[in-house]
Order: structure tokens, then C-alpha cells, then sequence
């Protein structure tokens, strides 16, 4: 009798520390605010890659045989400056072929002036006449032909300009392939930046609009400033996210060492502030199950988790874009492990 005393005295015990520690959890304050309109400076974070503005690919307009390469990629080369040779034996045949019909086509005109005077006196026939003159001809198309092949069997390839070569897919011994560019040259004392901005946030930017670049090649620990130039009016699938992109030009207000074309960057670019928009503090934002939410408040303090989307802003606040409505309430400072229908004690504060 007196063990099961000293257990209901336990259970009893229990249970009442469990329901101070409940009485407890709805007695913690929170602060709440009134979500308003305001005006604040924002930015966006996009990824981009370094691209040279003037760019010059190489081709050729038939299979050939590379007999040598004189450069590698990464080489700087002056305009006229040997690249590439090509195989001699294709473009031999040719000029011997040519220089038979060439022959072929003297003997014709000789005989064709010989036959004509034949046939003023009966010596020839018209027939005869008019099949040296056919042949005339088709020799002289022959000819035609041949002198285009071996305009388009390339000797050698010089270089068209002074530059880079950022591309190489020339190789000894190798045919190249017409529908590809031999080599590509790029003038790298200009450069420009190409930034992917995903459509959400295209409303965001203009041209001249400022922002910051950070180099992949210093590790984004240096920055420097630059400015949209160019904006397209027509929109890509992005290989790296899939998302439906603008590729927006930059151009960085200073030259920045190391960086060649390929080389990946980051930038930030600034929003205008003159926009008023829903502006609560990062510490009202929580990361839960993918997703990004606010704990707003309903009717007797009852919480209601709301998903939220947003820009950054500069400082400690963030705009939300969706999921919250002007005069919504919401907690400023929640904890972790707060979830909807939770009940707090709130403590309004309104933000101007």
C-alpha cells in the first residue's frame, strides 16, 4: 500500500511538471510587428563567365590534311603570322590537273581557229566546227572548276588578326572538319562579362545600373566595379540551372589581371531603392523542409507558418515578394521549434 502511495505521488509529479512546462511555452514572449511598405536598397546575386568582346573563328572550306601546327592554344600571335600548313598532295593534283586542261584547251582554240577557215573553202564540216566549239567550252568550265578547288585547298592558314588563340582543334595528320572552326582568336585587352539573370529578377535591372564583380580566380575574396551594358531582348535556357536566363553584358570599369575567356565570376548587382515594397527583418526568415517561411499571426495569437519568396537588401532586411500581405502580423524572433496553431504571448511593436 505504501509502494503504490509513493507511485501515484510520482505520476502525479510528473504530470505536473509537464504541464508548467506546456504553460511555459505559451507563456514566452515573442516580438511581433505590423509588415508595412518601405523602402530599402536591395541587390541580386547572380554567376556569369568572362568572354572576350572581339573574337575571330578560323575555317576552311574543304576536308584537308594538317601537315603542321606552329602555335598552341594560349599563344599570342601577330596578324600574318603562320598557323597552319596542309598536306601538298591534294593541292598538287589539282595544279597538275589544271595545267592539263590549260593544255587541252590551247590545242582546242588552235584547232577550232584552223577548222573555221577549213570550212570557209569545204575543208571541215559545220558539224565538226560546232563539236570543237562544244568542247571549247566544256573545257573552259572544267578549267573554272578546278581553279575554285584549288582556291579552296588552302596552302597554309595566317592569322587574320593579332590576338589570343583560345581555341586549337587543329591536329597533325588529322583532317579538320569544315563545319568547325580550325582555331578561334580573341583580342584580350578587351574583355566583357556575361551574367545570367534568371526572369524573376529581369525587372530589377537596366542599363548603366552599377554593381559589384568577384572574380572565381581570386577566390571572390577581390572585387571590382563595373556596369550593365547590354540587356537582350531575347531569353535562354541557363545549362547550369535550367532556368529561363537573360544573358545581360557587363563591363568592368577597370582592366582585371589573370582572367581569360571561360573563367568563371559572381556579381552583385544593386536595386534601385525608390520602389516601396514589404520590408521585414532576416531574423523573422526561417529554412525549413526546402522551403523559406514566416510565422504570421491569426486570431488569440495562434501562429500560422507562411512560405514565403524574397530579395536580399542590403543591411539586415529582406523585401518579400510573395506569400505575405500588407497588415499581416508576423513573429520577428521565432525559435526553431515553433510550428503552426503554435500560441505565444506577443509583443507588438509597429515598424514605421
Amino acid at each position: 500500500m505504501k509502494k503504490k502511495a509513493v507511485f501515484l505521488l510520482i505520476l502525479f509529479g510528473v504530470m505536473g511538471c509537464g504541464k508548467k512546462s506546456k504553460q511555459n511555452v505559451e507563456e514566452v514572449a515573442y516580438k511581433i510587428e505590423v509588415a508595412g511598405k518601405s523602402s530599402a536598397s536591395g541587390y541580386i546575386n547572380v554567376e556569369g563567365s568572362v568572354e572576350a568582346n572581339d573574337t575571330k573563328k578560323v575555317f576552311v572550306d574543304k576536308k584537308l590534311k594538317v601537315k603542321e601546327v606552329f602555335v598552341q592554344e594560349g599563344d599570342y600571335v601577330e596578324k600574318g603570322q603562320l598557323l597552319i600548313t596542309f598536306d601538298e598532295t591534294e593541292r598538287n593534283n589539282i595544279k597538275r590537273n589544271l595545267e592539263k586542261e590549260s593544255l587541252s584547251l590551247s590545242k582546242l582554240k588552235r584547232d577550232y581557229e584552223v577548222e573555221k577557215e577549213l570550212n570557209k573553202i569545204g575543208g571541215s564540216s559545220n558539224n565538226y566546227v560546232k563539236d570543237l566549239h562544244e568542247q571549247i567550252k566544256t573545257n573552259e568550265l572544267t578549267i573554272e572548276s578546278l581553279e575554285e578547288d584549288l582556291e579552296k585547298t588552302a596552302e597554309q592558314i595566317l592569322s587574320p588578326v593579332s590576338g589570343t588563340i583560345t581555341t586549337l582543334l587543329a591536329q597533325e595528320n588529322y583532317s579538320v572538319n569544315t563545319d568547325e572552326p580550325l582555331l578561334e582568336l580573341a583580342d584580350l585587352s578587351d574583355m566583357k562579362i556575361i551574367l545570367e539573370v534568371p526572369e524573376y529578377d529581369v525587372k530589377n535591372i537596366k542599363e548603366n545600373q552599377s554593381l559589384i564583380i568577384k572574380p572565381e580566380v581570386f577566390e571572390k575574396k577581390k572585387s571590382y566595379n563595373g556596369k550593365i551594358t547590354k540587356i537582350p531582348k531575347i531569353s535562354k535556357v541557363s545549362e547550369k540551372t535550367s532556368e529561363n536566363v537573360l544573358e545581360v553584358e557587363v563591363k568592368p570599369e577597370e582592366a582585371i589581371p589573370y582572367i581569360v575567356p571561360g573563367f568563371k565570376v559572381s556579381a552583385t548587382i544593386y536595386l534601385e531603392g525608390n520602389q516601396k515594397g514589404i520590408v521585414i527583418p532576416k531574423t523573422a526568415l526561417i529554412y525549413r523542409d526546402s522551403k523559406y517561411i514566416v510565422f504570421v499571426t491569426k486570431e488569440n495569437s495562434i501562429l500560422e507558418e507562411r512560405e514565403v519568396t524574397y530579395n536580399e537588401l542590403k543591411g539586415d532586411q529582406i523585401e518579400i515578394t510573395k506569400g505575405m500581405e500588407i497588415g499581416d502580423t508576423y513573429v520577428v524572433n521565432p525559435s526553431l521549434d515553433l510550428k503552426s496553431d503554435d500560441k505565444i504571448k506577443g509583443e507588438k511593436n509597429d515598424r514605421d
